[in-house]
């Protein structure tokens, strides 16, 4: 299959396509110092699908995560886009969406869909930041790259990190204090995490006031219109079981860290909007659930919640 046309299958379902040697991409990850992942196949195409920047507000009773959430699951999306695509292409494949041992950013540097920002997301000149990366790796040979051009950078622009609350940008980038990640990760939260902690999954503070993303994140492909799911209930969170919470929210991709985590940060929101109306609920949590980072988070925000409701200092949203 010519170059042009696998270009062209791929085009017809993504916003951003670049086909490059996987050999390429392995020498970089090698010239990087990192372990190098076994690849068989010899054609790597990077992918970009567009997402749409929005803003929901949080209720007393609904609470929302981060707008790369809203809409179908991004994995699935992009995965059944490259299983139509390769219908029509005869060669053996994988491919791979967020969870594998590649470097997408890398990958998509390479590509040429954009170049990697300091807030650590790849940024495209006409998408910004808002679109998610997937990878195909073709077993057929690669007469030459077709790659994008980027003649863009952040320059001397300090925005993101001036504005990121937990300074996870100050020095590089420090995932540890990165919102994002602490918010998703199954252990004890610090009093400064939980007052910063805005969303009840992600942040998407570096996207929103970046320069590059100004008028951008206006593209809706179908599977990313709103789904009515978005808007989480506080009193199901609290209240389904697993089983019953995932089928009630099926298809939503806040759901891979499962509902244990998503209750815990709610819990942080309830005390930053100093909303006592759940307490009874939470007090129920405290005996099913017993893994110790929720324990010790149910407890501090219970005990702050109760005191808030003693001095009649509740607060709707």
């Amino acid at each position: 299959m010519h170059i042009k046309r696998l270009y062209e299958l791929f085009q017809s379902s993504f916003d951003l396509v670049g086909i490059i040697h996987t050999k390429r991409y392995l020498n970089e990850i090698k010239a990087m110092g990192r372990e190098v992942p076994h690849v068989d196949y010899p054609t790597m195409v990077v992918l970009g699908l567009a997402y749409p920047m929005r803003i929901l507000k949080h209720s007393n009773t609904h609470l929302v995560s981060s707008f790369y959430t809203h809409g179908s699951d991004y994995h699935t999306v992009l995965k059944e886009r490259i299983h139509h695509v390769m219908k029509e292409i005869p060669y053996p494949y994988e491919l791979g969406v967020d969870n594998h041992p590649h470097n997408e950013r890398l990958a998509a540097s390479l590509a040429g869909l954009g170049f990697f920002g300091k807030n650590q997301l790849m940024i495209n000149n006409k998408l910004g930041s808002y679109f998610f990366l997937g990878i195909v790796f073709i077993d057929m040979n690669l007469e030459q790259e077709m790659t994008l051009f980027v003649d863009d950078d952040c320059g001397d622009c300090q925005i993101c990190i001036q504005n990121c609350p937990t300074h996870a940008l100050d020095h590089g980038y420090d995932m540890n204090l990165c919102m994002s990640y602490y918010n998703q990760a199954k252990r004890v939260i610090t009093d400064d995490e939980m007052h910063a902690n805005y969303l009840l999954f992600g942040c998407d503070i570096c996207q929103r006031v970046c320069p590059k993303n100004v008028k951008k994140g206006t593209i809706i492909h179908p599977e990313f219109e709103l789904s009515g799911k978005e808007m989480v209930s506080i009193m199901d969170l609290f209240t389904l079981s697993e089983k019953q919470f995932r089928e009630n929210y099926q298809g939503m991709s806040y759901l891979w860290k499962g509902k244990t985590v998503l209750m815990r940060n709610t819990l942080m929101l309830l005390l930053k909007h100093k909303n006592t109306g759940y307490i009874h609920e939470i007090e129920e949590t405290l005996v099913k659930y017993h893994a110790p980072w929720y324990q010790d988070t149910a407890k501090r925000v219970l005990k702050a919640l109760k005191d808030l409701d003693e001095k009649g200092l509740m607060v709707k949203l």
